[in-house]
């Protein structure tokens, strides 16, 4: 009898170990009403970056114009708009400048969605100088092609009139 207790019990606590809990581990990391709000604004800064990218040129103008005169302008959705992939230099420039000054001071969320702005506009600073020194290289080295062309031209002028004598 006392084998077929132990076997009885050993079962019971085999059985009770292979069983789910009902205990909801996932309540005990956040707060919902904090991880909700964080969210909130992430979609909003989400919805307002879309709209950014989905803007045409006219709209980008005047969007930056009004935050720029602006007295109380958001720094951070200035430099969204100047970070836009059409930019320019100058304004990509500016954007990087606003991020650094502004990101400091929004939580660690936000600080990770506006890095990855910040670093895809670097990149794309960075693609400019790349092209804007390749485009410099291929206008000296067009220059000197023509010089090297018209220098032909001489001598082979030279040639005809040489043989033409």
């Amino acid at each position: 009898m006392n084998k077929l207790w132990a076997c009885g019990l050993m079962a019971l606590l085999l059985g009770g170990c292979s069983s789910q809990m009902s205990f909801p581990f996932d309540d005990f990391h956040l707060p919902t009403s904090v991880a909700a709000t964080d969210n909130t604004e992430l979609l909003e800064w989400l919805q307002l970056s879309h709209r950014i990218m989905q803007s045409g040129e006219a709209e980008r103008q005047q969007e930056m114009a009004r935050l720029q005169q602006a007295q109380a302008s958001n720094e951070l959705v200035l430099a969204l708009w100047l970070s836009h992939p059409k930019a320019n230099l100058a304004q990509r420039q500016q954007a990087q400048q606003l991020f650094s000054k502004a990101l400091p001071g929004v939580n660690t969320r936000l600080q990770q969605f506006f890095a990855l702005h910040q670093a895809y506009n670097q990149e794309l600073i960075t693609f400019n100088r790349v092209v804007t020194d390749r485009q410099q290289q291929i206008n000296t080295l067009t220059r000197k092609l023509n010089e090297l062309a018209t220098i032909d031209e001489q001598i082979n002028e030279r040639r005809y009139q040489e043989n033409g004598q």
